[in-house]
């Protein structure tokens, strides 16, 4: 087992500079190339639905797909254990294996990868240290603050400090997370973030050597191909929607039922607003009720109380003119203060490129170019955003930055492909 790499094999800084703006630029007419790359994907945790976007991206391209993960993962990506072509291949944990049995069965596949990809770490430090990194390397990071900056991100250090004096004697001092992590990281060749502004924020920081920070070519979502526009669609009304689960600990559904009772008066169409997401839970009852003391002809409301059908979340996907976005930008990740849009993602970004629809984002997200474009912002103030629901509704704004999605190449699938498949290639 290797301890790491010769820092001669990273891509030098001006490398990776040239590399994300060449890839970046790349036109959507792409050739497919002729050497198959063999990608190993390891996911033990919980992101199935970054594995089903990587295997539809990765489709457009030479790839030779391997999925090592937990069946409980797999069956949630509803993908199939082989495909037609002999593109994907999967190996499942079986029933009462370990993961340490499971990691030495998978030996020959981990040694037969060109690229070795780490989807998900969050645990099982010890079994990872013991697999064979002789293929190139690279891991996705989705919490910054959590995997590199751990004592001085503590989250509520002061009102959680019971729990984290748990988390630090069980899991640090008793475990070695951190030690056995950071050994895992050393042995990693590349690192990859969500974005341009979480790669740059790492860097910038120190916690990462920059020549082992890849462009963020492979993001998390892709330009979706279906137009989710409805075929009788009641122009007379504005519908606005707010993706994910209805709790006010990621989303500030308060601020949003402030910026309505303030603004229907103003409105020139009536709003509908749809809550897509599980509004069934104990802490979504007051925020429904809250919505609902505000119906008239001037607003109605649309939710679920669970589970809603594919075939069902389409349709109302497809009613919708423009999401709104309150996030609530301080979050944590087990007993790590993280921010999103600065050391994590949210899944605003992909909701709005996979769905085509346009966005009112709270100001302290900022979307980078070309999602900029079809992005209105508002302050973190039921004000500013009444402000934007008015602005948008009334002048339907919403209508006008709707032809940008058809000038984003580089979310397309072919070419977000094509060019995951060239850095590869160069970092093979």
């Amino acid at each position: 087992m290797q301890s790491g790499r010769d820092s001669s094999r990273l891509l030098p800084s001006k490398s990776t500079i040239n590399m994300a703006v060449n890839v970046m630029s790349q036109s959507s007419e792409v050739r497919v190339e002729d050497k198959t790359v063999h990608l190993v994907v390891l996911e033990l945790h919980y992101h199935a639905e970054l594995i089903k976007t990587l295997y539809e991206i990765l489709q457009c391209s030479n790839f030779k797909i391997t999925l090592v993960t937990l069946p409980s993962v797999f069956k949630k990506t509803a993908l199939p254990t082989t495909s037609d072509d002999g593109q994907l291949s999967v190996y499942l944990k079986k029933d009462k294996e370990s993961i340490s049995d499971f990691m030495g069965r998978m030996d020959p596949v981990f040694r037969s990868a060109d690229i070795l990809y780490f989807n998900t770490i969050r645990h099982y430090w010890r079994e990872l240290n013991e697999l064979p990194f002789v293929a190139t390397s690279m891991i996705r990071i989705h919490n910054a603050h959590c995997d590199f900056a751990r004592f001085s991100h503590l989250h509520r250090p002061v009102i959680n400090s019971l729990g984290i004096l748990s988390h630090l004697i069980r899991k640090v001092l008793i475990g070695r997370e951190w030690k056995l992590k950071a050994q895992v990281f050393e042995k990693i060749d590349y690192f990859m973030f969500a974005n341009q502004t979480i790669s740059d924020y790492v860097v910038n920081n120190g916690w990462v050597d920059q020549r082992k920070v890849l462009p963020p070519v492979l993001p998390f979502g892709y330009l979706g191909e279906k137009e989710y526009s409805a075929d009788q669609k009641d122009t007379n009304t504005v519908t606005i929607a707010i993706t994910g689960k209805v709790t006010n600990s990621k989303k500030d559904f308060n601020q949003v039922f402030q910026a309505l009772e303030a603004c229907l008066d103003a409105l020139d169409y009536p709003i509908r607003l749809v809550l897509l997401g599980n509004a069934g839970q104990k802490h979504a009852k007051s925020i429904i009720r809250d919505f609902k003391s505000i119906e008239s002809d001037k607003f109605s409301l649309d939710y679920s109380e669970g589970y809603v059908p594919s075939e069902v979340f389409e349709e109302k996907v497809a009613a919708v003119d423009f999401f709104i976005a309150p996030i609530q930008v301080d979050t944590h990740f087990r007993k790590y203060h993280e921010v999103y849009g600065k050391s994590k993602m949210s899944g605003i970004e992909n909701d709005i490129l996979i769905y085509r629809k346009p966005s009112l984002v709270v100001s302290q997200y900022r979307m980078s170019e070309p999602l900029d474009r079809v992005v209105g912002y508002f302050d973190p103030t039921p004000d500013s955003l009444a402000s934007k629901i008015v602005e948008w509704t009334n002048n339907r704004t919403f209508e006008k930055v709707q032809s940008a999605f058809d000038n984003m190449d580089s979310y397309k699938r072919d070419v977000i492909a094509h060019n995951f498949y060239k850095l590869c290639r160069e970092i093979m």
